[in-house]
């Protein structure tokens, strides 16, 4: 079950153009795992690994490192979760594949690091 909770928020046209130019890099780098993943599979014939992936994310991207992993994480737990799937023998699932225009961003909380 996913509980939410809606919070609204003003801010000017400005920043809500810089937190959608946001979820367009986070977009970028859900591709760009997508390509790193696959491009590994090709060479290797192995499952890329998390540590692999951060590292060929890491400082090609303008946010925020965490914001950067939490992609990766994202990317990988979808993947496994499909392999999980697929052992349970739901023939539907498939490995991540679509490209994204847009992806949430996830935001650290400075307070807490």
């Amino acid at each position: 079950m996913y509980r939410g909770k809606k919070v609204y928020f003003s801010a000017s046209k400005e920043i809500i153009q810089q937190l959608f130019a946001c979820n367009r890099i986070s977009a970028d780098i859900w591709n760009a795992c997508l390509d790193a993943a696959k491009q590994h599979q090709l060479t290797t014939s192995k499952w890329i690994n998390q540590t692999q992936l951060q590292q060929t994310m890491k400082g090609k991207f303008p946010l925020h490192s965490q914001s950067v992993q939490a992609v990766c994480h994202k990317y990988l737990f979808s993947r496994d979760s499909m392999h999980q799937a697929k052992k349970k023998g739901i023939s539907a699932a498939r490995y991540p594949y679509r490209k994204k225009k847009y992806f949430n961003t996830k935001w650290v909380d400075k307070d807490s690091a």
